[in-house]
């Protein structure tokens, strides 16, 4: 990844790598499905449009849709772009979805309304938006994203300054510098010979706690400082925090501040997770590969890209089985629907396929309120 602050990549600090970790894996464990609109109403799967398997398998020749969709959320994270190569047939479907490397692509805009894509590579050919998949992130020239670097490069240069203090600190038998002073006067190359044979035998964790001998009138002074004079640990949990609020991610989700958790519920804090940091990545993503893989004739035809995050938002066991149950007394579901919502083989009788409202709620017809009752 490029893009650095004090020598760091931003990858390499531990609380933006899992914030994008916690972003592309919400992105790429649901399923990703094709679907378009029914004859009998409401949608299905195109399972036999071209596209439908790039997304729900294969985008590529080495690439699951796992894998993919992953690529895509870190590129778009870190570096907010994500670019795609699309491979059509003669009818203009995608038949081959191919990643291209940050930096391979160069955005121009020559005129207005206009966007156009130079591969860096020989001959520098110039692709126009049918042929490119661009996904971008937040932006502020509607048609490159902002680079995570580029926003919070200085959150992100006192991580890294933070995370180089505590190396050292540790390296150093996690005790603070100090000072050889003695009456007598040294000559720099006394003074410099001293300073590297103290060094070479009481620095790094191999040489912590071994008794000093001095001589010559010799005394260490330590400087009376610590991690927590310091505020260490403070403030690298400040700058994880920092960096989950610019990245949009709860800090609970990477392991932070757990012990002060305002949710009444672990559930409660997933649905929170899934509806401020998924489900814009989720809308992002959908609405892009809609935008850049489906002809106009799909849309017309009223297909559309469905990240299905249903199973992340279930619930435990009871609450599951109470759903289903009103779902099927209320007639909004039948008996195979409810099956297949819990992973269970569908019956063969054909009254497993037909909506059972309640009768003591509809009356003996399905579908059919029962009449009050007189008086």
């Amino acid at each position: 990844m490029s893009g650095s602050y004090a020598g760091v990549n931003a990858i390499q600090l531990s609380a933006v790598f899992s914030c994008a970790r916690v972003i592309a894996e919400g992105l790429s464990q649901v399923p990703c499905i094709l679907q378009r609109t029914s004859p009998k109403g409401g949608r299905e799967a195109a399972t036999d449009h071209p596209l439908y398997d790039l997304l729900a398998r294969r985008p590529n020749s080495y690439q699951t849709s796992f894998e993919f969709r992953e690529w895509i959320a870190l590129q778009l994270a870190l570096l907010g772009n994500a670019f795609v190569f699309v491979s059509r047939n003669a009818r203009g479907q995608p038949i081959e979805l191919i990643p291209l490397p940050h930096g391979s692509v160069s955005v121009s805009t020559p005129s207005f309304g206009e966007v156009l894509y130079r591969l860096n590579v020989v001959g520098n050919p110039i692709y126009e938006q049918r042929n490119i998949w661009h996904l971008r992130g937040p932006s502020m020239t509607s048609f490159e994203g902002l680079s995570l670097q580029a926003v919070a490069a200085q959150a992100m240069g006192l991580a890294a300054n933070l995370e180089t203090f505590g190396a050292s600190l540790f390296s150093n038998g996690a005790k603070p510098s100090g000072m050889l002073t003695t009456d007598n006067e040294l000559s720099p190359e006394q003074q410099k010979q001293l300073s590297d044979s103290w060094n070479a035998q009481q620095s790094g964790l191999a040489n912590a706690h071994r008794t000093a001998v001095m001589s010559g009138g010799l005394k260490f002074e330590p400087v009376q400082t610590n991690a927590n004079e310091a505020q260490f640990i403070e403030s690298r949990r400040y700058q994880t925090e920092e960096i989950c609020r610019i990245m949009r991610v709860n800090p609970l989700m990477v392991m932070q501040a757990a012990d002060s958790s305002s949710y009444a519920s672990v559930e409660q804090m997933f649905l929170a997770h899934q509806t401020h940091t998924l489900n814009p990545w989720y809308a992002r993503f959908e609405q892009s590969a809609e935008a850049a893989l489906l002809t106009n004739d799909d849309i017309k035809k009223g297909y559309r890209v469905f990240l299905d995050s249903r199973e992340m938002t279930r619930g435990n066991a009871t609450d599951q089985a109470t759903y289903l149950a009103h779902m099927k007394q209320n007639g909004f579901m039948t008996t195979n629907e409810g099956r297949d919502f819990v992973g269970l083989d569908r019956f063969t009788d054909p009254d497993s396929d037909k909506p059972m409202p309640a009768a003591n709620l509809y009356g003996p017809k399905s579908g059919t309120p029962a009449a009050s009752d007189p008086k």
